[in-house]
Order: structure tokens, then sequence, then C-alpha cells
């Protein structure tokens, strides 16, 4: 199967942005910077809502993009390629989603960069009922897998794991995806429709606290650092709007430094912002999302070692046509100077 953006033309790109304008969920923030001056409108535009977002979460309640002079308005797509469709057609200046989003567009002749990382750990796990053997890669043999729907790595990640760390194809093992929309996962294992579920959190946590489901395998350990999640604009608005790519990433330096400094924002953040979740739930999600090394990054700054990984995860996974290089696609220039301003080293 092949990715829904690798034949994305123009002409569906803004078909896409237009219609997704009746659909997005939107919040927007303060309007001036702490020099009373009006801040500049921007949206930014999430691949679904979830927790790989955190980031981006804490900056705007915690008011980190009005202190950097932006009035940010916050649009989650309802898929990953929504976002960049949203930004080639100018709807949207910042779009953060899968890495390979912005590779797919760029061949197509939709030029991205990415300026920044938004998650550089494979925070996915494995959900079985009580008893299910499942501690390794093998045990996907023979499984019916609730996932996402394609491209989501909910499916993408299992089938790179799969042929990089184990050799293993997964039709030649007789995997099969049951793919279904956001929040169907969860309930497909517990009613007995698949055999195990892999999920990002907040599903993990739901599936352990209210469904007596267990978390069973994490990838990350497995994978190490890879640029899972990126915030990306258009080449063009990089090059006539340096100033605001900068307050951008500004912000979110000085977001990522807050969570690692202060725990509690993180989790109250989370909490206010998923508030249909049991705060029970938020406060597990938090505590696995923190301990999964990278998953929530120290700084925005992207590595090599982490591009040329998603490289690899998408090519191997079908969701890229083609690989670009680490220096044709990252600018590190804002994150760079974001970090050393505003931000935590490693």
């Amino acid at each position: 199967m092949k990715s829904p953006l690798i034949n994305l033309r123009r002409r569906s790109v803004l078909k896409t942005a237009g219609a997704l304008g009746a659909s997005t969920v939107a919040s927007s923030l303060i309007v001036r910077d702490v020099f009373g001056q009006s801040a500049v409108p921007v949206v930014m535009t999430t691949g679904l809502k979830l927790a790989n977002y955190g980031p981006i979460y804490v900056a705007a309640r915690q008011g980190l993009f009005e202190k950097h002079g932006l009035k940010v308005t916050v649009d989650t797509g309802g898929s990953v390629a929504e976002p960049v469709a949203i930004a080639l057609s100018g709807r949207g200046q910042f779009a953060s989603t899968g890495s390979g989003m912005a590779v797919n567009s760029t061949l197509e002749g939709g030029r991205m960069k990415v300026i920044g990382k938004m998650c550089g750990a494979l925070g996915m796990w494995v959900i079985t009922k009580p008893g299910v053997k499942f501690t390794n890669l093998a045990d996907f043999k023979g499984k019916k897998v609730a996932s996402l729907r394609f491209p989501s790595n909910t499916v993408t990640s299992p089938t790179f794991a799969l042929k990089k760390f184990a050799g293993l194809d997964p039709k030649a093992i007789g995997l099969e995806f049951i793919e279904g929309p956001p929040g169907s996962i969860v309930g497909a294992v517990r009613d007995g429709r698949a055999d195990v579920g892999v999920v990002f959190e907040w599903d993990a946590s739901i599936a352990a606290a209210q469904n007596g489901l267990q978390v069973a395998y994490g990838f990350a350990d497995q994978i190490g650092p890879i640029l899972l999640t990126s915030v990306m604009v258009k080449e063009d608005y990089l090059k006539t709007h340096a100033d605001v790519v900068q307050r951008f990433c500004n912000a979110l330096a000085a977001s990522m430094k807050l969570i690692r400094e202060n725990k509690a924002v993180y989790v109250s953040t989370m909490a206010a912002e998923f508030s249909n979740l049991d705060r029970a739930v938020v406060e597990a999600g938090c505590d696995r999302l923190l301990s999964t090394n990278g998953f929530v990054p120290t700084n925005p700054i992207v590595t090599r070692a982490e591009w040329e990984m998603i490289m690899e995860h998408d090519s191997l996974a079908g969701t890229v046509r083609k690989t670009l290089s680490f220096a044709d696609m990252v600018d590190n220039r804002f994150a760079e100077k974001a970090t050393a301003e505003f931000g935590m080293r490693s």
C-alpha cells in the first residue's frame, strides 16, 4: 500500500486544505507580547490530537508564544498529511507531523524545511489482554494487530521494526493490521477483534487503567533516537519570515526546558489539554512519556542520526518514495540559536 501523500499534487493539496477548515479543532492564544505590542498571528497545524505535541501545548498554555511575540492558533488536522497540505495552501504557516510528510511534499514540488524537533523517540506500545505473551518483535507472528489507518506510525513503525531488527516481513509472518479511526484500538483488543494493538499515549494508559489490558512492549528502546515528529515550514516562508520562525523556535526551546525543570507544569498542561481524560490516566501517561528517553526532547535541535533513522524507517515502511538528506531537509539555525538563548543543552 502506498502513502496517500506520495502522489499528492497541488490541486489535491488545496482541496484538502480548503475542506479542512470546517473540521479542525482550533485553540487561539493571547494577542499581545510582553512589551504590549501586537503579536504576529500564525497558525500551527498538528497531525491528530496526540501527546506527541506536548511542547506545543505547554508553550501555548504557559504563555511562551505570547512572550516571544506570537499569536498562535493551534489547529488539529485529521491525518498526518493534512498539516503539510495546509502550510502549502497558505492557510497555516507551521506544521508539525511525521517527518516523512515534509519529504514527500518536497519531492512533489511543495518544498518544505524541517526547523525543529517535536518528538525524538518512538513513544508507542503494544497492548494485549492479560496473560498474552508479547516480549519481542517475533511475537507479532500470526497476530491480528489493531492500528490506526496507514500511514499512521501504528502501522509503519511495526513494519519498519520487523524488517530492520528482526529480518521479518509482516505479510510473510501472517501479521494482519486491523485499521480503524482514532479511539478504535483499545476496544478492538478488549473485544477480541484483534489479538494485540499498537498505541500511542493516551491509549496505553487508558488500556491499562480502564480496560483491564496490559502494556506489554515498547518500541523506543529497540529503535533508539528517531525524528518521529518534527516542525516544518514552507521553504519560501522560511526565507521571507525568518524572524517569525526564530520566535517560534524560541518558544519551543523554552517549553522543552520548562518541561524538564517542572514536571508538574507538563502534567497540568496535558490534563487541561486532554480534559476528557481521567487525571489518573494523564498522570500515568506523563510518567510513561517522560521516562521514554527522547520522547520529550531536551531541545528542538535535530541530529543527523535522528534524521537518518526516520528516513530509513519511512523508506522500509513504504511511506516515502525516496529519502532526502539531512543537508537537504533540515535547517537547524533557528533551533540552535533558540536553545543557546532560551533552552537547555542535552
